[in-house]
C-alpha cells in the first residue's frame, strides 16, 4: 500500500485557520457553558490549543489531525446544544437592553 504524500503548506495553513476558529467559538462560549458542561469545553480547548502549538511551532504532519478535529467538533457541537437547552430567564447577560 502506498503512502499518502506529505501535506502541503496550504493545507497546514487551512487547519490552522480552522482551529484558530475553533479557538475563538470555544473562548466566546466559554462564559455562558452551565457548570455541569464547563469540563467539556475546557477539554475541547486544551486539544484544540494543543494542535495549534504543535502546527504553530512547524510540525506540518497533520496525522491524527482530522479525527482529533471531528471529535473537537462532536464536543463543540454538544456543548452547542447544551446551551440551547439552558433555561433563559429573560435577563440579558450582556450590556445595556437597547431602548
Amino acid at each position: 500500500m502506498s503512502e499518502a504524500p506529505p501535506p502541503d503548506e496550504s493545507s497546514a495553513r487551512a487547519c490552522l485557520a480552522r482551529l484558530y476558529e475553533m479557538d475563538a467559538a470555544l473562548e466566546r462560549m466559554e462564559g455562558e457553558l452551565p457548570d455541569d458542561v464547563r469540563p467539556v469545553g475546557a477539554e475541547a480547548r486544551r486539544r484544540v490549543r494543543a494542535w495549534l502549538a504543535r502546527l504553530g511551532g512547524g510540525d506540518v504532519d497533520l496525522g491524527g489531525l482530522t479525527e482529533e478535529l471531528q471529535d473537537i467538533s462532536r464536543m463543540m457541537d454538544a456543548l452547542t446544544a447544551r446551551l440551547l437547552l439552558v433555561p433563559w430567564d429573560g435577563r440579558p447577560t450582556r450590556g445595556q437592553p437597547k431602548s
